[in-house]
């Protein structure tokens, strides 16, 4: 665990500025969305887990009485405090932490939240395990994430193009395992929605991430045999210049903790 930790914070690190800049992470609709679906009265108290560079926790603490964000990497948190210090959002605050052991008490928050995070972790169980334990009983659990094919061999090979974008990821979960991984956690699954976006143009996605040219190259191939034979259900295509994109399915899961956990 010690060392994939350090993989996402190199990547992450390398990527920060551009992560940042994302427009499917700083898309003012999807935020709101995913803020919406927590039901908010305002006196919430709201822990955003592999926050980022805080964009979730920014919009979170606009609704809510106030906000933490925990993340591995640095370089990410200051992007988040620079950007919510400059707008004047006094009631968020950042530190750095390890998702899958949380630096704080059980029932500490009424809201756990996180956002394409999920496929980055090596024990997701785990990790939402950890959301259920810091969440009073009656509060809310939110995971929003890409999710990958219920059947196997498609969303492995999903994941073989992912993992050499970024070396990072781990595995595009299927719903039905986040369903298994709520119910497993002692979560009454309230909502769930999904929804299927448009990726950025693959060059940029990949400029993203700084993908080595060995690399992008296979990636690219990967593409090509998906567009050609329907490989993962993400449905790669190419528009009407040339340039390749892909859909990114997106689940977003709300889930109500009922039980304390053993």
């Amino acid at each position: 665990m010690a060392h994939h930790n350090e993989i996402v914070r190199e990547s992450f690190t390398a990527q920060a500025k551009a992560f940042a800049a994302n427009p499917w992470v700083t898309d003012k609709q999807r935020i709101r969305r995913l803020v919406a679906a927590a039901r908010l009265t305002g006196n919430e108290r709201v822990l955003d887990i592999a926050t980022g560079p805080g964009y979730i926790a920014e919009a979170f603490a606009r609704a809510a009485r106030d906000v933490i964000g925990v993340d591995l990497t640095a370089a990410m948190l200051a992007i988040g405090e620079e950007r919510t210090k400059k707008r004047g959002v006094p009631n968020v605050s950042f530190r750095i932490g390890d998702v899958q052991n949380l630096p704080f008490e059980k029932e500490e928050f009424d809201v756990v939240v996180t956002r394409l995070a999920l496929h980055h972790m090596q024990n997701p169980a785990k990790v939402v395990r950890e959301m259920a334990r810091v969440c009073r009983l009656g509060g809310t659990v939110l995971v929003e994430d890409i999710y990958g094919s219920e059947h196997s061999e498609r969303a492995a090979y999903q994941d073989r193009w992912e993992k050499l974008r970024d070396p990072s990821h781990v595995r595009t979960l299927p719903i039905s395992e986040l369903l298994h991984l709520f119910r497993e956690a002692g979560l009454e699954t309230d909502s769930l929605s999904t929804f299927e976006d448009l990726c950025p143009e693959l060059e940029r996605w990949l400029a993203t991430t700084r993908v080595p040219p060995g690399d992008a190259a296979e990636v690219r191939r990967l593409l090509e045999e998906d567009r050609r034979h329907d490989l993962s259900g993400t449905r790669p295509f190419l528009d009407a210049a040339g340039q390749r994109h892909f859909h990114a399915r997106t689940a977003t899961l709300a889930g109500r903790r009922f039980r304390l956990l053993t």
